[in-house]
């Protein structure tokens, strides 16, 4: 019967409905390999999948089995309670269904697993009910306090606007007399002769405060001043009339707080162990008496309280109060006289209440107050066999492991380290748990009970002092064993560091010498940092110089252990300084964390957006330089046309807009005013510029028009998301020219082709292949596209660098671009081109440059191609040398960039040389200079080259003409290198076998094609395989790259198409391959 279900689920759709393409979870990814093969099995298309992770939630469970429990456990109301994460429970709790959409839509899928906080939601959901909730007033009903208002004689009733900004929700009635209730919380802020705002009112003076002999206020007198409105720096209150016209409306208002007390449960975690037992309170409020219409349904804002959601109406003929429960806002901010403040039990701060919680479920736990109590009784041995000196080493350090080990237990059990608090108040409420589970008759002397009491008291403060004991004993054992090893330690370290000063000291010294012996200073170091839990304190020359220095980082380093050994899920991570993974392994992990660390990118809150950082726009400026020139020599003018473009524009040519309908943004509304006609964010701009050619264009002198223009487009991307390769919005360059003969166009075509193809060797060393799209894959609207190709060996796909394209009159003829022709004075359609290059680039140079340290920048564009970086500055080293040593590499780093070398000199006293050159290693500067005294004592520079890590010195005099040299040699190697790649992944097989081995291998095929897009996507199809080509993208299958232009060898006459199924001849080599 399981079977049956199962095979429903996973296959009804296929055989039933015919569906091609799939949405679901990642966590059933493991499963395809099986699916698969008994798709195969049964002859069955396989279908697309799109993947996507679960969003799972903070403080919270999303598994059904635990959210049934808690149904059966009556912790919840039911399957509808506002607490769970379920549809119905947050559309019960306020949740609108299209704040929930807007999220959505915000968020977009991600094959990335987040953890969110339920208040990013809300936010969301905040924006949809806040311009339409009405606002009224509810007071707490054991909070009240009357304002008696000498001056009002009458009771009276106004027409108020539901919400103050939108008179379309409605009027309500706010009635007014001589005594207004207001709140406990507010009144205890008044003072005689005060000034204070009524809300919606007025403006009133204070003449008195009325307080009984508990201090406790009983009334207070005033008069209104509503010709006084000067409210900028009152006190508002909020308030209600005591009035016979109208009843006020019994209110009862329901807050539902976190059903977990821990954000994310780890490995191993019980749920039961963390539930949130008070995680929802009732609060009784009166409310103005138009609240007693409300409908079930109704979302409201009760001022200076919150957004509500009446769950269940006033019932005036059983006297039922009308039910509000509360909607969170996304805020963390506490409203000044919200129910949640008044609470003595709630904190707004959600750690806090977690950690609240935490401690009440190990209160009530009989198991925690048994452990208190062992750790208690092994602390006592512990000092008992410590205190006496002849007890056996082995006997006492046995003791103090158990002592350990029950503190383990305890942190295990209750998610909260062993402190004396701890025992503290759980001795304190086990004593008040026995007290109420032994009741004392009404009879029972009183001493007795004080008596009880006062065992209690001095129980719980005699363990709390036995705890903080056995603290201070632990850390002062640990501080004695750490110094009876430290100083002997610290005398081998000195012993190695001397050591190591003479070897380098010594010109003639064996290299290799000197490295094993600063190995063994290092290792002596971290020996001592373990030992100590600090480094190692300095010695020699300028002592409070080297303490300056360390404190920060010492600061820094305890911070994060601290964070590290918490414990807590709520602590963020420690990010190392590294690229943490390797290219070979992981690499969409590895780019990801190569264009963040590498500085090129930053995060942005819209989903597959992100900021350009300047160290990768001056790459994009470089490109852009380059271009410009190019085209400007070709006649190119640059222009700008807007960004966005009609509905009916965009339409006029179906046959372009079909490749891009599903991914353009559209604009619909102005404000909260729905547009008249749609208004799309331009995914490209033929639609936008032809418009105007039309008009431009009248005679044959007007002949070729040339423009370019560099902006911004959009295409809102459903496919895996990563930063310059699928994005949804770029940068680019698009240029557009109309010719008069079809001749003319299509060498522009071909020249621009070969300008973008420099832009790939000559700047960024890169080696691609050109060649024309196949019918299928060619842009929409154009009668042939050109391409060049790049390789990326990490992964064994191809990437479509640049395109140039030949529209032919496609366009001409819709937006009826024309001119007379000299010759015949006809009207004649002209011919057009487009062309374009992306900030892709910038993606395919770090894909195939970049290494395990991060970015390898190509000398021709880096925006620094050497960094100099002085060495050797240490506390021994004095203040005079370290002036002349800084001064002469000024000297050199001016003299630089004289020579044209584009230079940047390190010169932060604040991090280490290691910590430097890590850096510029992570964000790719070809070169990097080292300067340190040795060097310059032999007028030297010592230069490392970052694609290599080779090292090697250059003299001082002349250094412009080596490091030039140098920079060529390196834009040289990074293209040799790519280009072997390249060449060792280009296979030319003849047959489907083959092409499916080149396949699995990486590579990409030159295979005979007949050119039919049909035939095209059966090869992609029966191409798909289940190895995963990239950790986190779908299998994919291979797809037309391009025609090249070089064609391997001449087709036999006889040559079919390499796919098995087609009978047709092949027209030429394709190269075929997977592709981003």
């Amino acid at each position: 019967m399981n079977f049956q279900r199962v095979f429903t689920r996973f296959f009804k759709g296929l055989v039933c409905l015919g569906l091609t393409h799939a949405l679901r979870t990642t966590e059933y990814h493991d499963r395809d390999e099986q699916y698969y093969w008994i798709l195969d099995a049964l002859g069955l298309r396989k279908p697309f999948i799109y993947e996507y992770a679960r969003l799972n939630m903070q403080y919270t469970v999303l598994s059904k089995r635990k959210l049934t429990w808690f149904v059966n456990e009556k912790i919840v109301d039911g399957w509808n309670d506002p607490r769970l994460p379920t549809v119905r429970g947050i559309l019960r709790r306020g949740m609108t269904v299209e704040g929930l959409r807007q999220f959505i839509i915000a968020q977009g899928s991600s094959r990335s697993v987040v953890l969110m906080d339920w208040d990013k939601i809300w936010a969301f959901n905040k924006k949809q009910i806040d311009p339409v909730a009405p606002r009224y007033t509810a007071l707490l009903k054991n909070q009240l306090v009357k304002l008696h208002l000498k001056n009002v004689t009458k009771e009276e009733c106004n027409q108020h606007q539901k919400h103050p900004k939108d008179p379309s929700i409605g009027m309500k009635n706010v009635y007014s007399g001589p005594t207004v209730l207001i709140e406990k919380d507010d009144a205890v802020q008044i003072t005689d002769g005060q000034i204070v705002t009524l809300m919606n009112w007025g403006n009133i003076k204070i003449n008195h405060v009325k307080k009984n002999n508990a201090g406790e206020i009983e009334l207070i007198e005033g008069e209104t001043q509503l010709d006084n409105k000067d409210f900028k720096n009152t006190l508002k209150l909020t308030w209600l009339a005591e009035t016979s016209q109208a009843p006020l409306t019994p209110v009862t208002c329901i807050h539902y707080d976190n059903i977990m007390t821990k954000a994310k449960l780890d490995e191993g975690d019980t749920f039961e162990n963390f539930v949130n037992y008070g995680s929802k309170s009732k609060y009784d409020v009166i409310g103005e008496p138009d609240m007693a219409q409300l409908k079930k349904g109704d979302i409201i804002q009760i001022l200076r309280k919150g957004y509500y959601i009446c769950d269940s109406p006033y019932n005036a003929d059983n006297k039922q109060p009308c039910i509000l429960l509360n909607i969170p806002d996304g805020g963390t901010k506490e409203k000044p006289t919200s129910l949640k403040s008044t609470d003595p039990n709630a904190s707004g701060d959600k750690s806090k209440a977690a950690a609240g919680a935490t401690a009440a479920a190990v209160v009530s736990s009989p198991e925690a107050d048994k452990l208190v109590e062992q750790i208690t009784q092994q602390g006592e041995k512990v000092r008992n066999l410590k205190g006496n000196k002849s007890s056996p080493k082995d006997e006492v350090d046995g003791a103090v492991k158990e002592l350990l080990a029950l503190k383990e237990k305890y942190k295990k059990l209750t998610g909260a380290d062993y402190k004396p608090a701890s025992a503290s108040a759980s001795a304190s409420a086990s004593s008040s748990s026995t007290q109420k589970e032994n009741k004392k008759p009404a009879s029972a002397p009183a001493t007795a009970a004080a008596g009880a009491t006062a065992t209690t008291t001095a129980t719980s403060a005699e363990t709390e002092q036995l705890l903080e004991n056995i603290t201070k004993q632990g850390d002062k054992v640990r501080e004695l064993k750490a110094n009876k090893s430290a100083p002997k330690l610290k005398s081998r370290i000195d012993g190695q560091a001397n050591l190591v000063r003479q070897l380098k000291g010594d010109p003639n010294q064996n290299k290799d010498e000197v490295t094993a012996a600063v190995q063994e200073l290092l290792k002596l170091k971290e020996q001592y940092k373990t030992l100590t839990g600090t480094d190692v304190p300095s010695t020699g020359a300028a002592p409070a110089r080297k303490e300056k220095e360390k404190k920060p980082a010492a600061a820094k380093s305890t911070d994060n252990e601290q964070a590290a050994g918490s414990g807590s899920s709520d602590v963020k991570k420690q990010t190392k300084l590294g690229i943490e993974v390797k290219k070979e392994e992981n690499l969409a992990e590895w780019y990801g964390q190569v264009v963040r660390k590498g500085e090129l990118i930053e995060n942005y809150d819209v989903s597959g957006c992100y900021i350009l950082r300047p160290w990768a726009y001056f790459l994009w400026e470089q490109i852009q330089a380059f271009v410009d020139e190019e085209i400007a020599a070709m006649g190119v003018q640059n222009c700008y046309f807007p960004l966005f473009v009609s509905h009916s524009a965009l339409h006029r040519e179906q046959t372009h807009i079909a490749d891009f309908s599903p991914e353009v943004a559209w604009v619909t509304k102005s404000g909260d005013s729905e547009l008249a006609q749609p208004i799309a964010v331009r995914p490209t701009s033929e639609t936008i510029m032809y418009p105007a050619y039309a008009k431009w264009i009248r005679s044959h002198r007007d002949l070729p028009l040339k423009l370019n223009q560099w902006n911004n487009v959009v295409r809102w991307e459903f496919k895996n998301p990563q930063p310059f390769l699928r994005t949804r919005e770029f940068l680019w360059q698009e240029g557009h020219t109309a010719w008069a003969t079809e001749k003319e166009a299509s060498e522009e075509v071909y020249q621009i082709l070969d300008l973008y193809a420099r832009v790939y060797s000559d700047l960024l060393a890169i080696p691609v292949i050109k060649g024309r799209k196949t019918e299928k894959e060619k842009f929409a609207g154009a009668d042939w596209t050109t391409t060049i190709e790049g390789y990326i060996a990490a992964s064994g796909r191809g990437i479509q660098a640049a395109t140039s394209h030949h529209l032919g009159q496609n366009f001409s003829k819709m937006f009826d671009i024309t001119f007379e022709d000299p010759q015949t004075q006809a009207k004649t359609y002209v011919y057009q081109n487009s062309w374009g290059l992306t900030t892709r680039t910038i993606g395919v140079m770090t894909m195939t440059h970049g290494d395990n340290k991060g970015l390898v920048l190509p000398p021709r564009i880096a925006k620094y191609q050497i960094v100099i970086v002085p060495c050797g500055i240490t506390a021994s080293l004095s203040k005079e040398d370290e002036d002349a040593l800084v001064n002469t590499l000024k000297e050199i780093e001016g003299k630089l960039k004289k020579a044209g070398l584009r230079v940047y000199g390190d010169y932060r006293d604040n991090y280490a040389p290691g910590w430097k050159f890590n850096q510029w290693e992570m964000k790719g500067v070809p070169i990097r200079v080292e300067f340190g005294p040795n060097d310059k004592s032999r007028s030297q520079l010592t230069v490392v080259l970052r694609h290599t890590g080779a090292k090697s010195t250059i003299p001082i005099e002349n250094c412009e003409t080596k490091l030039r040299e140098i920079l060529e040699q390196i834009h040289n190697d990074l293209y040799a290198k790519a280009k072997a790649e390249l060449d060792s992944h280009i296979v030319v097989v003849k047959d489907w076998a083959g092409f499916l081995k080149g396949l699995d291998n990486s590579c990409i095929m030159l295979t005979p094609f007949c050119g039919e897009p049909s035939c095209e996507d059966n090869i992609k199809q029966d191409s798909a395989r289940d190895a995963v080509v990239e950790e986190g993208a779908p299998a994919m299958g291979a797809k037309g790259l391009c025609i090249p232009f070089e064609q391997p060898e001449k087709l036999a006459e006889n040559q079919q198409c390499c796919h098995p199924a087609c009978k047709n001849k092949a027209k030429y080599f394709t190269l075929f391959g997977r592709s981003y």
